[in-house]
């Protein structure tokens, strides 16, 4: 599948440094943090209208610092596919920063020269480093006292890295828990064709039960998780239905 977010030829590509070997790189202007900037201001917002009558630097101190531990999990959720990957012996060809996030690069993902063990290998490296930091930010949450701001950001660290091992796993092709069920399909004797039969069919029962789960949370009013449940609903879904490729 092409990866809409790789280099475009003909213009020039600067690496910066390299990440476990592999290449840290930019192109054009489309690197700016972008990401940051509206996920500091969105938290800052939020921050000023629960601590109104704390001075605006405090706030905008906080949401900072949610900005760097909610982006900063997804950072280490590349950066530690790009550690398995060389691990394994199959590195990731290049990361591009893309509005401030980065995206692995994979000339040929599915090179017949990669195993399924290195497949698996290479997918579990960024849901294992999530769930390491969901424990590490479980312990803060307890070191912290209820309502301080240190607290508050102990909670978006285990927020975002609950939400991101989540996500990642869902048996969808752009996301890791794809490659997982598919390969751990393939080395236990499936075929490609029959793995994808089973893919679908496991897609479209998490998104039927998703579904479910979103109308609950709509039924509480619950809004932010119902977004959460109705997105990974969507996903799921389009995935059993053949709307994202394989």
């Amino acid at each position: 599948m092409l990866n809409p977010f790789s280099f475009q030829p003909g213009k020039p590509v600067v690496r910066i440094g390299h990440i476990f070997g592999t290449p840290l790189a930019l192109q054009g202007l489309n690197w700016l943090p972008v990401n940051q900037v509206v996920v500091w201001a969105l938290f800052s917002g939020l921050s000023i209208q629960k601590h109104r009558p704390c001075e605006g630097w405090q706030n905008w101190l906080l949401g900072g610092m949610k900005m760097v531990v909610v982006l900063g999990s997804e950072w280490c959720h590349n950066m530690a596919h790009t550690a398995a990957a060389r691990a394994v012996g199959k590195p990731v060809d290049a990361m591009r920063i893309v509005l401030g996030m980065p995206v692995l690069l994979y000339d040929e993902p599915e090179h017949p020269s990669i195993t399924p063990r290195q497949h698996i290998l290479r997918s579990l490296g960024g849901p294992v480093c999530n769930l390491v930091l969901l424990l590490v930010s479980k312990g803060f949450q307890r070191l912290t006292p209820p309502g301080s701001p240190a607290r508050e950001v102990a909670d978006a660290a285990a927020a975002a890295n609950t939400f991101i091992a989540s996500a990642s796993l869902l048996p969808v092709s752009v996301f890791d828990g794809g490659p997982i069920l598919k390969w751990s399909l393939i080395s236990g004797g499936l075929s490609p064709a029959q793995s994808r039969q089973v893919i679908s069919r496991t897609n479209r029962i998490l998104g039927a039960g998703l579904a479910g789960a979103t109308a609950a949370a709509l039924g509480k009013r619950r809004w932010l998780l119902a977004g959460v449940f109705g997105f990974l609903a969507a996903l799921s879904l389009a995935a059993g239905l053949g709307k994202i490729p394989d």
